[in-house]
Formats: structure tokens, C-alpha cells, sequence
């Protein structure tokens, strides 16, 4: 891996500590943190890999969205769990844009998996607090980031 693979990696985690942070500050993190995340991920596409990865980390941040808000609909409308709030699942859609297709799905199913089981507690009373799915959704990104970036992951 050149320098460049370390410097975005770098920029991927000082994007996302505001994003982690501020919900255990009791704050709402702010809709312009997620559009930045997006961006530099959109940046970073372009820059590494041109126009072709660009429309791909387009595609897998659209369809992240899609299918974080769906899987999140559906289980809402099962078990009456609320398990992401849509800060969550913006997370979600704007950091697909850093992992390209094949790792926002690796990322989708990593991060949805965990919080699945995590419903299953919640709905038999094992866990009584809210799981904290912004460091989830954040440790997934950076997982899937680190395996695509770092050689020997």
C-alpha cells in the first residue's frame, strides 16, 4: 500500500470520531458531518481510482441507504424496535462511500448483523440499554476500510 492508502485511512477516522463522539456528549451530530463524510469518501474515489470508482462508491452509497433504511423499516415493523435512528443509517450510506461496493456490503452485513442480534436481547430483556450503533456502524467502516487498505488483513 502507497502513502495515499494511509493518509485516507487517516482522514476516514478523524471524519468519523466527531460522528462518535458527539452522540456520548448527549449531542445530535450535525447533518454537514455526514455530507462531509460523504464528500471526502466521493474525493477519495475519485482521486484513487477516477471517474469509474467514483460512480461506484455513488452507487454504493445510494444503495447502502436502500437497504440500511429498508432492513431498519422492516425489523421497526416486526418487532417494534427501533434499533437506528436515520443519523445512523446516514453513517451508514456516507461511509459506503469510502468502501466501494464490495465493501459497503461487507460493511452493511457486519454492522446489520450486530445490531440484529442485538434486537434479539433487547426483544427476549437481556439488554435493557440502547446499544451505542454509532460506534458500531463506525468500527464496521473502519474493519472493512482497514481489510480493503492494509495488506495482510
Amino acid at each position: 500500500m502507497d502513502a495515499a492508502g494511509y493518509f485516507y485511512l487517516a482522514l476516514l477516522v478523524l471524519v468519523l470520531i466527531p460522528v462518535v463522539i458527539l452522540p456520548w456528549e448527549g449531542h445530535t451530530p450535525p447533518d454537514w458531518l455526514y455530507l462531509m463524510l460523504a464528500a471526502c469518501g466521493l474525493t477519495g474515489a475519485m482521486l484513487l481510482g477516477g471517474l469509474p470508482a467514483l460512480a461506484l462508491s455513488c452507487a454504493a452509497g445510494l444503495g447502502c441507504l436502500v437497504v440500511a433504511g429498508g432492513a431498519v423499516t422492516l425489523l421497526r415493523a416486526r418487532t417494534r424496535l427501533r434499533i437506528l435512528t436515520g443519523g445512523q443509517i446516514k453513517l451508514l450510506s456516507a461511509g459506503s462511500t469510502w468502501l466501494g461496493v464490495n465493501g459497503a456490503l461487507a460493511m452493511v452485513v457486519v454492522a446489520l448483523f450486530t445490531l440484529f442480534v442485538i434486537a434479539a436481547f433487547q426483544r427476549v430483556g437481556a439488554v435493557r440499554r440502547r446499544p451505542d450503533a454509532s460506534a458500531i456502524v463506525a468500527m464496521a467502516i473502519v474493519s472493512v476500510a482497514m481489510q480493503q487498505h492494509l495488506p495482510g488483513m
